[in-house]
């Protein structure tokens, strides 16, 4: 099956340096009220669902439909469970998905959003470090399987 070039979208973040956290920025959107906030999403591939912030939660006047309870680093929590739109920064991915509500994940709340592992599965993720700078690249749909091992060996 060949795949049409306006089906398929990207995102490619570069930083200088080797960066330690992957941050990206991002729209949330409360499906139901559509009301937006504009924030900024942190990478964490060790997530498996996706998390929105207290604050955001509150700033977007969500309603959670349920409680669930997530294993995080500091032990189970109950936490709410809300329905958002997450649009990436180049604004041509935008996916549905359920999120869990968390602390917050900045300081100085400028994190609102992190993007976990049911996200990142929808498609290729990849960082590079190549002369001591990073870049992350996102791509929707998956196209391709990486495998250095295989490409060492050709």
């Amino acid at each position: 099956m060949t795949q049409n070039n306006k089906d398929i979208h990207a995102i490619t973040n570069k930083v200088k340096g080797i960066a330690r956290k992957i941050i990206t920025p991002i729209e949330v959107k409360n499906v139901f009220t559509g009301k937006m906030v504009q924030t900024k999403g942190i990478w964490d591939t060790g997530a498996t669902g996706s998390v929105v912030t207290k604050s955001t939660a509150l700033a977007l006047g969500l309603t959670f439909f349920g409680k669930r309870k997530v294993r995080g680093v500091h032990g189970v929590k109950e936490v709410n469970e809300y329905f958002v739109n997450i649009t990436l920064d180049n604004k041509n991915i935008t996916l549905n998905t359920r999120v869990t509500e968390c602390d917050e994940l900045s300081e100085d709340n400028t994190i609102g959003v992190l993007i976990g592992m049911n996200i990142i599965t929808m498609g290729d993720f990849a960082i590079t470090n190549l002369e001591g700078d990073t870049a992350m690249s996102f791509r929707i749909p998956s196209m391709q399987r990486i495998d250095y091992v295989k490409d060492m060996q050709k």
